[in-house]
């Protein structure tokens, strides 16, 4: 007896400038996790803003394209075109999983007196979630992409700490049940694991996870996933041969991915939360004049 399987693939997002022109009040996230006050997605060092396109599309798009060094160890390359970006960014919010900030550095500062925490000049990378599943009440830091002008300051540090709090700070439940002083000051989603996936040969991410307080649960997961044909992934085995590798490297080699983790006991009860906080506050804002910082946007 034959077995019935109408799957189709999803057709491929065709490339457009999408929501360029859309306001920002009418652009829909789309996220399946509560988005936090605006406040929560600050320090004195950074702000998040959930990206809209017509208000960072370009920004974040001339940012990248002046530093593609950047893109080594992401398991994709930046489209050749805005309308492919556009087109990327809008295939990450149709994933309800996935939910994608822009980073503005607060640490500039500008000889023109304009000192406006949204300013083009400000914008130094993405952080953000994606794999989310309530359902399990978990998360993946990812789409960490700081160019070169921001790195080794305090910009990565202070963005995934923000990111930590929304995500594993207990829930208002919390505070309005228990009114324990030693709760953080503002709440979260009170999530129980955040995850951290990295290639196995990117030696600093690895790093700045481990020092944000993840630890390393796998040290190679082998083959986790196809990488473009462009990229250097590893090669396949030789025992692949004839059509069938004709027909893998055009889909592209592979990665080998670490995974770290860090759970709601170890940011509760196992001095995680503490630790990131410090990590805060010994890592200074770097005050920096916008017109000696090479390769910022005009």
């Amino acid at each position: 007896m034959p077995f019935l399987n109408a799957f189709q693939p999803p057709a491929p997002l065709p490339e457009e400038e999408y929501h360029l022109e859309t306001p920002p009040e009418e652009y829909d996230l789309n996220a399946c996790y509560p988005l936090p006050e605006e406040a929560a997605l600050r320090t004195d060092g950074v702000k998040l803003v959930p990206i809209i396109p017509s208000l960072h599309g370009r920004a974040l798009y001339t940012l990248f394209s002046r530093h593609p060094q950047g893109y080594k160890y992401l398991p994709f390359d930046l489209p050749p075109t805005f309308g492919g970006f556009l087109t990327y960014l809008e295939a990450r919010r149709r994933e309800p999983g996935t939910l994608l900030f822009t980073v503005f550095d607060l640490g500039l500062e500008f000889e023109d007196g304009e000192e406006g925490e949204e300013r083009g000049e400000r914008v130094a990378g993405i952080v953000g979630i994606l794999k989310s599943m309530p359902e399990n009440r978990m998360t993946e830091i990812g789409h960490l992409h700081i160019p070169a002008p921001f790195q080794r300051t305090h910009v990565l540090t202070h963005s995934i700490a923000l990111l930590l709090n929304w995500l594993l700070n207990p829930p208002p439940s919390a505070h309005a049940s228990l009114r324990n002083s030693t709760l953080p000051s503002t709440p979260g989603l009170g999530l129980r694991r955040v995850q951290w996936f990295a290639d196995a040969r990117n030696g600093p991410s690895i790093a700045a996870a481990q020092r944000l307080g993840f630890t390393i649960e796998t040290t190679t997961m082998r083959w986790d996933r196809v990488l473009p044909p462009a990229k250097d992934g590893v090669a396949l085995p030789e025992s692949v041969k004839g059509e069938w590798r004709a027909e893998e490297e055009k889909r592209g080699g592979g990665r080998h991915s670490a995974v770290l983790g860090l759970g709601w006991d170890d940011w509760l009860e196992g001095g995680g939360r503490e630790k990131v906080r410090a990590l805060v506050e010994d890592r200074p804002v770097l005050k920096r004049k916008a017109k000696d910082v090479e390769g910022l946007l005009p």
